[in-house]
């Protein structure tokens, strides 16, 4: 998927003929093309922060069907704008037929609960390798946690097993930051501390592409497996994201251990003028963005099909696995494992 993250502050989207322009003003007040994208090459973009957009490019971005998606600089979704639903209603027929079924649902969600801890296990393993012996028991929970999964009867059952799950593997994430990072657990709505933020943030960057994903093979995104049907809840979409939260969390440790972003990029929030109790900075924020990009546009093997593709592929070629499943009436969903 080629998405286009803007980030300049001020600058505004428009077009000229089948070009996306960025623009912003000069210190004279004249408006001058920062950069620009061949419309056929983009297929997202995603306005952060006080990025505006013109009438003419709005139309036209509806019209070819690129999704518009409008976050804060922290990563907090305000809205998106998209355009004619794709006319699979076959599909999602069947989709909603599947979905109401019990033992249909509960077995797609047994794999995706099973794609993410066996990639979690996968990300603190090699970090156990790199000398991080203290997680050798909490790899050992979440493989007996990747069993329980597998047993349960009920998706409220699968649900309590996931969360312990989850509760679990935060608890050696968390030993592989210094104290500086002030990283003591998973929170969230909000963050208060570094990692989170950037958790949060990259989480927030993936529900989007996983979304796309859904609606580009013509299921419903709302309409899921293991997150169930709540009001603006892309169900369906975070059922795939499940499996890719380790690249997340794997590019958070990249970020952080390698210098690309520090603790002194992050500030207190204005308790009068922002609800967020931490900030990150924006120099920060496009530093993360584009590691987030290079991250995401990683050549890699498909373990199923050999081929070797952008990580965004990924999610796309998943997003068909879920059609496949419903088309066929079957629940074997197979999860990507990550080496």
């Amino acid at each position: 998927m080629n998405t286009i993250y803007i980030t300049e502050q001020g600058a505004q989207i428009g077009m000229d003929h089948r070009r996306l322009e960025v623009r912003k003003k000069d210190e004279a007040g004249k408006e001058q093309v920062v950069v620009e994208f061949p419309l056929g090459h983009v297929e997202q973009v995603i306005l952060l922060g006080n990025v505006g957009v013109t009438t003419p490019a709005l139309k036209r971005l509806l019209k070819e069907g690129i999704d518009l998606v409008f976050l804060g600089l922290d990563g907090q979704y305000y809205g998106r704008l998209v355009g004619e639903t794709t006319p699979h209603v076959v599909l999602r027929r069947a989709q909603y037929l599947h979905q109401a079924e019990p033992a249909f649902a509960l077995r797609v969600a047994q794999q995706v609960v099973a794609g993410k801890l066996r990639n979690q296990r996968v990300l603190l393993q090699r970090q156990q390798r790199a000398g991080h012996d203290e997680l050798e028991l909490v790899l050992a929970d979440l493989g007996a946690y990747e069993t329980r999964a597998g047993r349960t009867q009920t998706l409220n059952a699968l649900l309590g097993v996931e969360g312990s799950a989850t509760a679990r593997y935060f608890s050696g994430y968390r030993l592989l930051f210094e104290p500086e990072w002030r990283f003591n657990d998973r929170n969230r709505q909000p963050p208060t501390d570094p990692v989170n933020v950037l958790l949060s943030f990259g989480y927030t960057l993936l529900a989007h592409a996983a979304e796309s994903a859904v609606q580009a093979v013509g299921l419903d995104p709302y309409a899921g497996f293991l997150h169930q049907d709540a009001y603006n809840r892309p169900s369906l979409a975070l059922d795939l994201m499940e499996e890719f939260r380790p690249v997340i969390e794997g590019l958070v440790l990249h970020v952080c251990h390698h210098g690309i972003i520090a603790p002194t990029d992050f500030r207190p929030g204005d308790p009068e003028a922002d609800e967020r109790p931490l900030v990150m900075e924006r120099e920060a924020v496009k530093k993360y963005v584009a590691a987030y990009e290079e991250r995401m546009g990683k050549p890699l093997k498909h373990p199923r099909t050999e081929e070797t593709l952008p990580l965004w592929r990924f999610l796309e070629l998943q997003a068909r696995e879920f059609a496949r499943c419903v088309r066929e009436g079957s629940a074997d969903y197979r999860p990507i494992f990550f080496r």
